[in-house]
């Protein structure tokens, strides 16, 4: 009865309602009390607790591995599940040990698989959970997986495991609907939000199971909540528009801003209104952005361009154009990382193109501006004044300034960094500018080959690495990939082809007095503990003057005798931050301890993935990277497009047909740029957070800089308290890698607060 009378208001909306606001359907495990397992694997077994029937795995042998597969109910495609098992673990040898799994099967072959994780050690019954939305590709059956991740000793035990479907709070969405009270909208404006509204109510009412008892399907709160946002916005932004507006025909459109730390999502868009001023600040030799949002509410706009006036100091005197403007393109993400919302994405950026042939009615197009500051301009305030053109028509004016701090910021990232760039040699000379603008020396971790061999598998360009040097922008470099050694003494344990091709190289690297950023990376993610300190062993002798750099899966980093002859070690980061101890240990004993991310870590961990909260890749490299400390950041692609048919180069349509699913329905995984006409770079808003991060972390390390000079100086000042305060990343802002702030302003305030006391620093 409830439901037809919520159904029967004249502008419902239904959305995904975040947690504590929702109500669950039935358990969908098949057997979730264990009652029907039958003959179980080894190392398995049943019993009682508490009167309640649980299910233990325990191993000992680290070559051994079995599993216990539950089946489930039907799962619906695009709805929101929660999936979760209570559990007890007892001496778990790793961190981030995979325990249980819902896999997802089409035609009995594997598509995809949602894990859930345990800490190393013991610890007594709790739960662990995650959410799910099934994706709309195929899939016919799904299960639960007990197991114990493999080369893991331990036990495990699970009780009362659920996969149950969230269902909205349906009191909660009338009342937020009631709230939007049309009256407080603009007469330009009312007609298409009121009509957005009812197509949205079209849409659920269309797709609603008929039968309400079955519950009701999901839609994404993302969207909601947008609308809500917009609600406040258009009214908002009608007290500035005198201000800004210079053609009366546009009343229908809205102005709006956002930070570089946000992503505009173009169908689903929360953004702010414009501001009277759009006010940046930045350090010599930093970039900074801000996104201007246009949002037609009333008809389809065309051929939308902004521009932006010379930048002019108090004096009148300093003028420059230091802006540019790139229209943001969007692509559309499959399922796969857990993100609240399924779409168009906003990612690259068309620097490419002059305007935007069409904005539509009811989506939102983000323009992202970048101040590039040289490192020669002087401090000071500088202000001008930004155009928004529609058709050839100037539409609005805005006043843009720029505070610029009297610091500069390096040429090159304080913070190490081995990056891959895989392309041909013949993108390399094109591509370094744009590379080296994002910090990026380039780079390949897993090059096994020269270049004259074969193009697409180049090895090092001295003479370029050399100029970078000389520009003060080169980072790291490999010298080339190492496998695991064979149990091969005749031939060096079949190390000797791999010491032949990396000779030359090393030889070169020292003749352009190179061998100081040099590295040679191996036995990558390799579980073979053995034979891989074999490899390094060998390569020691070779090559002693060169770190040998490591991801293979040594949770003691080099300290407990599993792994002990490579210098620099590579853990994801949820095991850098969950093995402190050792990872001091290490450094101790001389070693380095780098972080990475790839296709994992998963929600809630960051990472710089398409459907990403863009805040979080900022928050990696800047204040996470101040906080926990890692000798370095690991990435191993940049631009792999792999095999979806994506097109050679982006086109003029900022809705694009770019399939970012790159990697096992990952989005975005392993690529930060993209194809432009005749193959120029384009970047992404990602790979701009990236570069945003690096900078707030130059900004921390030069204030520990200046702090350290005035200690040494033997100096005692209130500024030195409270810049040493400053130094310690606030819990607010990153608590664990895990749990951070998703506010920019917070963000924003932090860095600000840093530039502050370096400019005050004596």
């Amino acid at each position: 009865m409830y439901l037809r009378k919520l159904l029967a208001l004249s502008s419902v909306l239904f959305s995904i309602v975040v947690a504590g606001a929702a109500d669950f359907g039935p358990n969908l495990i098949v057997d979730p009390s264990f009652t029907k397992l039958g003959t179980l694997p080894a190392s398995f077994s049943v019993r009682k607790e508490n009167n309640t029937v649980v299910l233990c795995k325990k191993r000992t042998d680290s070559g051994e591995y079995t599993m216990v597969t539950v089946p489930l109910r039907k799962l619906i495609p695009g709805r929101l599940y929660q999936f979760g098992v209570r559990v007890k673990t007892a001496d778990i040898s790793a961190e981030f040990t995979e325990v249980c799994n819902v896999e997802f099967y089409d035609k009995k072959k594997f598509r995809e698989a949602k894990v859930l994780h345990v800490g190393k050690g013991s610890r007594d019954w709790h739960e662990i959970s995650m959410e799910l939305t099934p994706g709309e590709g195929p899939f016919d059956s799904a299960h639960i997986v007990f197991f114990l991740q493999r080369g893991v000793s331990g036990s495990v035990c699970f009780s009362s495991p659920f996969v149950r479907e969230i269902k909205p709070d349906l009191k909660r969405l009338e009342r937020e609907n009631a709230e939007l009270d049309p009256a407080a909208l603009p007469d330009a404006l009312r007609p298409e939000l009121e009509a957005m509204r009812s197509r949205y109510v079209e849409r659920v009412l269309s797709e609603m199971p008929v039968d309400a008892a079955a519950g009701v399907e999901q839609y994404r709160h993302v969207e909601w909540n947008a609308l809500r946002q917009l609600w406040k916005v258009a009214g908002e932004f009608e007290k500035v528009r005198p201000q800004v507006a210079v053609a009366p025909e546009f009343a229908d459109v809205i102005l709006g801003v956002a930070t570089s730390a946000e992503k505009v999502l173009p169908r689903a868009a929360s953004f702010r209104p414009l501001p009277p001023k759009v006010s940046l600040s930045a350090a010599q030799n930093e970039r900074e952005s801000f996104q201007l949002v246009v949002f037609p509410a009333g008809r389809d706009l065309r051929n939308v361009s902004v521009t932006v006036s010379n930048l002019v100091s108090a004096d009148g005197k300093s003028g420059r154009n230091a802006f540019t403007i790139m229209p943001v393109g969007y692509v559309e993400v499959e399922p796969g990382t857990g993100a609240d919302y399924v779409g168009f994405y906003p990612d690259p950026l068309m620097m490419h193109l002059n305007a935007v042939k069409t904005v539509k009615s009811g989506d939102a197009q983000s323009f992202w501006f970048r101040l590039a500051v040289p490192r020669s301009q002087a401090p000071g305030l500088y202000r001008g004044e930004a155009t928004v053109s529609i058709d050839g028509k100037t539409a609005f004016r805005f006043p843009v300034e720029a505070q610029v701090y009297g610091f500069a910021l390096p040429d090159r990232a304080m913070l190490p960094l081995a990056i891959t760039y895989l392309l041909k040699e013949k993108h390399l000379k094109m591509w370094t500018d744009m590379l080296t603008d994002y910090y990026i020396t380039p780079d390949n971790l897993y090059n096994l080959q020269f270049r004259q061999e074969r193009a697409d598998y180049y090895g090092p360009d001295f003479e370029l690495l050399a100029k970078m040097k000389q520009d003060g922008t080169l980072n790291h470099f490999n010298l080339g990939y190492v496998d695991e050694a064979l149990d091969d003494p005749k031939d060096n344990h079949g190390m000797k082809f791999q010491i032949d091709r990396i000779r030359p190289r090393y030889e070169k690297a020292k003749e352009f007095g190179l061998l100081d950023y040099a590295y040679i990376y191996g036995c990558d993610e390799s579980s073979n503990l053995v034979n891989t300190d074999l490899t390094a062993k060998i390569l020691k002798k070779e090559f002693p003057d060169v770190p040998l750099f490591t991801s293979a899966y040594d949770r003691g980093h080099g300290t407990t005798g599993q792994l002990p002859s490579w210098d620099w070690y590579c853990p994801l980061i949820p095991v850098y931050e969950n093995t402190p101890s050792a990872v001091a240990e290490a450094r101790r004993q001389g070693k380095q301890v780098w972080w990475y991310i790839c296709c994992a870590p998963l929600k809630p961990y960051p990472n710089i993935f398409v459907d990403s909260p863009q805040i979080e890749i900022r928050l990696l490299m800047g204040a996470m990277t101040a906080k926990y400390r890692p000798d370095g950041f690991l990435y191993y692609e940049t631009t792999n497009w792999r095999k979806h048919g994506n097109p050679q180069s982006l086109g003029e349509e900022v809705f694009t047909d770019w399939n970012p699913n790159s990697f096992g329905h990952v989005n975005g995984d392993g690529y930060w740029f993209y194809r432009g006409p005749d193959d120029i770079p384009l970047p992404s808003i990602r790979v701009e957070g990236f570069r945003d991060g690096l900078e707030d972390y130059a900004y921390h390390e030069i204030l520990r800089g200046k702090v350290e000079a005035a200690k040494a100086a033997g100096r005692n000042s209130a500024w030195l308290t409270e810049a040493e305060e400053a130094l310690r990343i606030p819990e607010s802002l990153v608590k664990s890698l895990s749990e951070h702030t998703t506010d920019p302003f917070e963000l924003l305030a932090w860095r600000q607060h840093m530039a502050e006391l370096i400019e005050q620093a004596e």
